[in-house]
């Protein structure tokens, strides 16, 4: 990897890791802030949606925008944002400010994967690709464990309804990293000047392209429905069904993300090795079976509850490692983001729903086995849409004639260009 595939590196998982950041500090911050509102566990679950939703546009317009006037610059304004909306999450005063500004989070939220995710897999070699972006993905657990960490620092400084605050302040620090993207990362393909490409959403909905958009979209639908199925909840579970205290919790998630980072980083591996479906099948049907045992064996800090959550992460966030490979090479580099924006935001922004539904049906079938139904149903969806798409293992997504070093030399033929 030269240097200015590592920098790429480095800004996309910086990008993402506040994606898990900010995602999982607020289901962790949900049971204080449902005290401090005066709030359902249904209302909550909509709030959750509402900001899902959101991520359907964001990751519509960052795809558009990446593919008109390039990778870096738009992930560097998307940092931005995300950070800046992030903190001024801890200024609500109450349900609707908090919905506010969960929205203009959740549209940041959406815009920068495809973004980030277009960039590095660009970069990536064929043969590679799936474990570069499985390691990428894994930065989501890194920033799950940073905000576990923050979360039981500041909740033990301060009560619960002041802590979820502090919680919140924490994200405006990676705004403090844009400077360096915007003068250090470049993309690896020309992007064409904007009055000389054409709609690129559009394009997604035009010929052969337009079976494999809606067909990706549906598989992401389920992948992130089962995901948010469990994790959505997952703190609220614990303390209300499972009652474990602060600590209980804590021990717990910190075991599922440390199977969350052995899922995204293996599956990647995998990848490569047995190809996209055959493993996408694997962790699919392994997360479904590892949801049904969270549910139905008691949690009571056992060795063998542990191991379930530490299955439970390494199944249900693996099966997403290879989305970063296998949507870029399902499109081309003309609408490569906006593919891979629209694809995975929209059917996260589907799988909304689920946090939904879950937080509506607890109070009939109990919060457990709300979690169960939409967790299971969500694999069966995911695995079947998987195997109606092509199997892209090995496919190279940039062409010799797209990269800036070419064009660089195709306008000054005598230049001599080096990026390593």
């Amino acid at each position: 990897m030269n240097s200015e595939a590592r920098r790429a590196f480095i800004a996309t998982g910086l990008g993402w890791g506040l994606d898990g950041f900010t995602f999982t500090m607020f289901a962790l911050a949900l049971p204080a802030i449902l005290v401090s509102f005066n709030m359902t566990v249904a209302q909550g679950g909509l709030i959750t949606t509402t900001s899902i939703i959101a991520s359907a546009f964001g990751g519509i317009v960052g795809g558009v925008l990446a593919d008109r006037y390039g990778r870096a610059k738009v992930l560097a304004y998307i940092v931005l944002l995300f950070s800046v909306c992030t903190a001024l999450t801890a200024t609500s005063q109450n349900m609707y400010q908090l919905g506010f500004w969960r929205i203009l989070e959740g549209f940041a939220y959406g815009a920068e994967w495809p973004v980030g995710a277009a960039l590095l897999a660009e970069y990536a070699t064929a043969k590679h690709r799936g474990r570069i972006m499985g390691i990428l993905q894994s930065a989501y657990a890194i920033g799950w464990a940073g905000s576990t960490l923050t979360f039981y620092v500041v909740y033990s400084m301060f009560p619960d309804g002041t802590a979820w605050r502090f919680l919140f302040l924490v994200g405006i620090l990676p705004a403090l990293t844009i400077f360096w993207i915007r003068r250090s990362v470049k993309d690896r393909v020309v992007i064409k000047k904007a009055t000389e490409s054409k709609n690129s959403f559009l394009m997604l909905f035009q010929g052969s392209t337009k079976r494999t958009t809606i067909i990706a979209t549906i598989m992401v639908f389920g992948m992130n429905g089962m995901y948010y199925s469990v994790f959505a909840f997952l703190p609220l579970y614990l303390k209300t069904v499972q009652n474990l205290s602060l600590i209980g919790t804590a021990t717990y998630v910190w075991i599922t993300i440390i199977g969350s980072f052995l899922g995204y980083v293996f599956s990647g591996f995998l990848h490569d090795k047995l190809g996209r479906r055959p493993t996408f099948t694997i962790f699919i049907l392994g997360a479904g079976a590892t949801i049904s045992l969270f549910i139905f064996l008691p949690i009571e800090g056992t060795m063998i509850a542990y191991a379930i959550g530490l299955l439970l992460g390494f199944f249900a966030s693996g099966q997403a490692g290879g989305l970063g490979s296998f949507l870029s090479e399902l499109f081309p580099t003309k609408m490569r983001a906006t593919g891979k924006g629209f694809a995975y935001n929209v059917g996260r922004g589907i799988s909304a729903l689920g946090p939904a539904f879950i937080g509506i049906a607890a109070s009939s079938l109990g919060l457990g086995n709300a979690i169960l139904v939409i967790g299971l149903a969500s694999c069966l969806i995911a695995v079947s849409m998987v195997w109606l798409l092509p199997e892209t293992c090995g496919k190279e997504i940039v062409e010799e004639s797209e990269t800036l070093v070419q064009s660089l030399l195709n306008e000054n033929p005598k230049s001599t260009v080096n990026i390593y």
